[in-house]
């Protein structure tokens, strides 16, 4: 027994000393200018705080090396003589995966190489911004609560954004429609990047196509953006891929009620610096649909993305990216005894898709000089069948959808840094766009469907655009640019430009101002509506939107802040019908789209935005915003109305707190709230002869009523998210508990007419979203 007793006793003692040990990780990462991309060698890296402090330099290519870095957050810095210092506040280090650091440095605009500190944490990663935007990182979708790792519903905690609806991630901003947001993968303009897109709400989905995985530090937009981006009236998007490990490969496995994910990521060849980044998802609904009831109406979808990187010594780097996304969904009828509604009565098969892939090219011509072109192409589709029963249990087809819209594009700009003091940035864009749109749709009960438009083709867009920023000295910066675009459908132009100034009035007070011109093309199946063989609304100009933005931000102390926006937004060219009040700034679906239309109508949206921001320090934060606005639009008739979006009034309060826990601080415990509180959502006034004759619901304007004029009551939603992270020396691990709308909050759905009563009903619906899952990265 003693001869066994002793080697087990060693054995438990490595055993107990190898994992009671207290862990580290390697970070790496890359420094290179911001404007070039040149790589920046001899720039100091440290990790602040360390005793023995930790640090090291970028070699000739500009990469660098931190090891035995200790599990938790850590504030990094570098600095480079002749640029601006840049801090990485809080960053997390964990295991199983090595954290990889992209930092782009900005030149120094002061006079003998002076440095200026700039703590990265809100500033969003393009500097011709002026103020309406903020960088978002893929961390905070993770610890959000209320974000289910999308970062659409991340942005919705951000001042002068409101979802449409609890079940909807559409963006809402400044009480524009959600259709006016620019979504962007990486420099691309792409379609709606959400499963189920459009469906619920024009311009919004259910969750996000983008695993998290896959995403980088992106930037988002509220207003008077940058020349580079057009095709936009509300916001921006701005998301970028993750690039891979170029060193080791890593692996992710994640499943939990929502979906399975796989990802992975390395070396395509050890020793060599190309690398890949992948991951694939699966919805968990559609995995276990073969033992559920078939009438239950599954949501079934999947998604896949990638990035490749190859950089070369002389040709810059290339890299080839794609994001796809696939949807569907059965419907069947109800037994006859339980129809309410008409759409009880219906059989239906539904089918999505989306896609977006490009081709990047970076080259630093010289120390001043750089070139960026890609080449893309995206798409997406909707199949719709629907075949409704009479009261005979006869079935008739109700409606067919078959669109089909795609763009091939080549995008090129080149930057050049003329000054210190002076840089300027000049692209264009052309999209081929195609399409093939074919709609119908009943229009009486039992009755063939008839064309609601129907066109197939190509057409074009062109987009120039220029702009520079000036910073004179280290107060004051300049931002100016110019942006224009012509459809080519209808040759239809517009032609923007883009003013931003920010004065520092010292270290803790800044104000800002920016103007800027801002247009968008309508959907593409808007413009072919059939009346008798023609397209009334080919010919509809751009629609148009002039903001207007000042804002004061100021730094109670380093890790508190305050920021104030009021905003004035002119809108001009909306689409509206000749008579009536129906408007597509009003649009929740366009599925079915059948109104002639012209570009008579008027808008405007006035609000002021405010946020309070503590950054994460000692493991505790918060985000505090409010924001109070009024969206008004007039229509051919002259009549000022709400828009449906006129919500009033929008606050948020995230917060969480962080614990570093375990025998040896090895693991870590997050406990996140979320508490926000939105304007009901605006009625639309109903017909209510006309509903009762046809048995569906008719909308329209009787007597003296307005539509959008009365609101429902306001929203309160509570949301929370728990995780618990288990970091090992060789993998780690999270358990991760996210619940949108955990007190089940009863908001407005729709109408219907109801078939047992014969009256027009009002739906509630109180929708829960929990999401429990597991995941292990190794």
């Amino acid at each position: 027994m003693k001869k066994l007793f002793y080697p087990m006793a060693l054995l438990l003692f490595l055993y107990n000393f190898t994992f009671s040990q207290p862990v580290a990780q390697t970070v790496r990462g890359r420094v290179f200018d911001q404007l070039t991309e040149m790589p920046l060698p001899l720039a100091n890296i440290i990790v602040m705080n360390t005793d023995p402090l930790i640090g090291a330099a970028t070699d000739i290519e500009g990469n660098f090396i931190l090891q035995k870095i200790p599990i938790g957050r850590h504030n990094i810095k570098v600095s480079m003589m002749g640029y601006e210092s840049y801090i990485i506040n809080e960053f997390l280090v964990t295991t199983g995966q090595q954290p990889i650091l992209n930092i782009p440095m900005q030149q120094a605009s002061l006079a003998m190489n002076e440095i200026v500190v700039r703590i990265k944490k809100d500033q969003p990663l393009n500097t011709m911004t002026t103020l309406s935007s903020r960088q978002f990182t893929v961390e905070e979708t993770q610890r959000y609560a209320g974000g289910l790792d999308d970062p659409a519903r991340l942005a919705s905690s951000f001042a002068g954004v409101a979802t449409p609806s609890v079940v909807s991630n559409g963006i809402s901003v400044r009480g524009n429609s959600p259709d006016g947001l620019l979504w962007k993968i990486e420099g691309v303009e792409t379609p709606n990047p959400n499963h189920f897109a459009d469906l619920t709400v024009a311009g919004g989905g259910l969750l996000t196509a983008l695993s998290s995985q896959m995403m980088g530090n992106s930037d988002f937009y509220t207003g008077a953006f940058p020349a580079e981006y057009g095709n936009a009236t509300s916001g921006v998007f701005d998301i970028n891929l993750k690039t891979g490990n170029s060193e080791q490969r890593e692996y992710t496995l994640q499943a939990g009620i929502i979906g399975v994910d796989f990802a992975t990521q390395g070396p395509f060849s050890t020793g060599k610096k190309a690398s890949y980044i992948m991951n694939y998802r699966y919805s968990t609904m559609a995995l276990v649909a073969p033992v559920l009831p078939k009438d239950t109406g599954i949501l079934k979808y999947q998604d896949y993305s990638f990035k490749t990187n190859f950089p070369t010594k002389t040709h810059g780097t290339f890299s080839l990216w794609g994001v796809g996304a696939l949807d569907g969904q059965e419907m069947s009828a109800l037994d006859s005894a339980e129809w309410e509604s008409d759409s009880d009565r219906d059989n239906s098969q539904t089918s999505l898709y989306m896609f977006a892939t490009g081709l990047t090219h970076k080259l630093a011509l010289n120390s001043t000089m750089f070139l960026h072109t890609i080449i893309s192409a995206t798409g997406n589709g909707l199949m719709h069948q629907e075949k409704r029963l009479d009261y005979s249990l006869l079935s008739h087809p109700q409606s067919h959808i078959d669109n089909d819209t795609w763009r091939y594009s080549i995008q090129t700009n080149i930057g050049k840094r003329f000054s210190k003091s002076h840089r300027n940035q000049t692209g264009f864009n052309y999209s081929r766009l195609g399409y093939d749109v074919n709609i119908k749709q009943s229009q009486a009960e039992g009755e063939a469907p008839i064309t609601l438009a129907r066109q197939d083709g190509q057409s074009g867009l062109l987009q120039l655009y220029t702009q520079s920023k000036w910073t004179p000295d280290s107060r004051l910066s300049m931002n100016l640019g110019l942006h224009s675009q012509i459809l080519l459908l209808n040759d239809q132009y517009s032609i923007e430009p883009r003013v931003g100034v920010k004065y520092k009035i010292n270290d803790r007070h800044s104000l800002a101002m920016a103007w800027g011109m801002h247009s968008r093309i309508e959907r593409l199946p808007v413009y072919f509506v059939d009346v008798n063989g023609t397209n009334p609304n080919k010919n509809l100009k751009l629609q148009k939107s002039i903001h207007y933005v000042m804002a004061y931000h100021t730094k109670i102390h380093d890790n508190l802040k305050l920021s104030i926006e009021p905003y004035y937004q002119q809108l001009r060219n909306i689409p509206v019908t000749p008579e009536g009040y129906f408007s597509t700034v009003n649009l929740q679906s366009d599925v079915f789209f059948d109104k002639v239309l012209v570009s008579q109508g008027k808008g405007r949206n006035i609000g002021l935005d405010l946020t309070l921001e503590r950054y994460l320090e000692k493991g505790f934060y918060y985000l505090a915003t409010a924001s109070i606005f009024d969206s008004k639009y007039r229509a051919a008739d002259g009549i000022e109305r709400n828009t449906r979006f006129n919500k009033n009034f929008v606050m948020n309060l995230v917060t969480g707190k962080e614990w570093i826990v375990g025998k040896n601080k090895n693991n870590i415990f997050n406990a996140n709230l979320r508490f926000n509180y939105l304007g009901g959502n605006r009625k639309e006034t109903i017909d209510g002869s006309a509903s009762l004759v046809s048995q569906q619901v008719i909308y329209g304007e009787c007597g003296d009523d307005v539509a959008f004029a009365e609101q429902y009551k306001g929203t309160p939603v509570f949301s929370f998210a728990i995780s618990y992270r288990k970091n090992k020396p060789n993998y780690s691990s999270v358990w991760s508990l996210q619940v949108i709308n955990a007190t089940n909050a009863q908001e407005f759905s729709n109408d219907i007419y109801n078939l047992k009563t014969g009256k027009i009903e009002k739906k509630y619906e109180g929708l829960m979203v929990p999401n429990l899952s597991y995941k292990i990265e190794f």
